[in-house]
């Protein structure tokens, strides 16, 4: 069955032409449907909110939105509510990518790292299928402070290091005037910056294309673009909803147990608060099924022990 794509918002009349040959690309109908929403001139906020309604009816696979006045991660965030306080904008083309921390202040707190670096991880995991991806870390400012009190030193290493102890493969802080320079960028799977804007004309000019903003930490797939980068903002939701089913399958229903250890039990009892004259050895024989050990070697010492019977009768 060929899924449906919402495409929401209206482009600028200069791009008509170029929205049109996107929408009338002959590939397109093996691809996915196409159902429009605000092209009567309904404004961007109620078009979002009915092509939100028809993704949770099942009529919708995806979102696509074009260019709008306001953030799109602040549209999206009034509608669904707490389904969006996880929202993180991943901006992507290629193998590049790029997403930034959303914090409330000026400076960049460890939580707010943590919880934006955690967020990207999961996403290029389930969205992206990039099995273990490596996040770098930029700094505050365009080069990496040693000063007391600097976020580089309060909040960015700090995170860092918390993230590799959970797990995450995440690097620096790496000084992000320096981090588009050359290609060692390509190092990582994508890059967090401190603020949206940091490194932004940097990222661009790497990308050396359009590139296309994946919502990530959302329940629907959806992304931004221009006019022009609609065929690859198609793809790229159409691509994370498929990654999401093959990610979450193995999750589903996992395997129970088929036996039960009756070491468990021992464990469960080793661990409570022992009773008055509790013997930990006595208990362990009781649970645990030991080998028979090989019987001793015959010695000046046992001979008597292991003459069989005959040999008794003998004497």
């Amino acid at each position: 069955m060929i899924p449906t794509i919402a495409l929401v918002g209206n482009a600028p009349a200069e791009k008509y032409e170029i929205l049109n040959a996107v929408l009338d690309d002959e590939s397109l109908p093996d691809m996915c449907d196409i159902q429009l929403y605000g092209a009567d001139g309904q404004a961007i906020r109620e078009a979002l909110h009915d092509a939100i309604d028809d993704y949770h009816d099942g009529i919708v696979g995806g979102i696509v939105c074009l260019p709008t006045s306001e953030p799109l991660t602040q549209i999206v965030a009034e509608i669904m509510g707490d389904e969006a306080k996880d929202i993180l904008p991943l901006h992507i083309h290629s193998t590049n990518r790029m997403a930034s921390v959303t914090g409330t202040g000026t400076k960049t707190s460890q939580e707010e790292l943590t919880k934006a670096v955690t967020t990207l991880s999961k996403a290029l995991k389930r969205d992206l299928s990039i099995l273990n991806p490596r996040i770098a870390v930029t700094s505050d400012g365009d080069d990496i402070s040693t000063e007391d009190g600097s976020a580089d030193i309060t909040a960015i290493a700090p995170a860092v290091s918390e993230l590799v102890k959970s797990g995450i493969q995440a690097f620096g802080p790496i000084a992000a005037g320096k981090m588009f320079e050359g290609d060692g960028f390509m190092a990582f799977d994508a890059v967090m910056t401190m603020r949206e804007g940091q490194c932004t004309e940097e990222f661009r000019k790497a990308s050396n294309g359009e590139v296309s903003t994946l919502m990530a930490g959302i329940e629907i797939p959806m992304a931004q673009t221009e006019a022009e980068g609609l065929m690859q903002a198609i793809s790229l939701v159409l691509d994370t909803a498929r990654n999401r089913k093959a990610y979450d399958i193995p999750f589903a229903n996992p395997l129970q147990k088929l036996y039960h250890e009756r070491k468990e039990d021992g464990d469960k009892a080793r661990f409570a608060v022992k009773k008055k004259g509790f013997n930990p050895a006595e208990h362990r024989r009781e649970n645990v099924n030991y080998i028979k050990a090989a019987p001793a070697q015959n010695t000046e010492s046992n001979k008597e022990e292991t003459k069989t019977d005959k040999e008794k009768e003998s004497e």
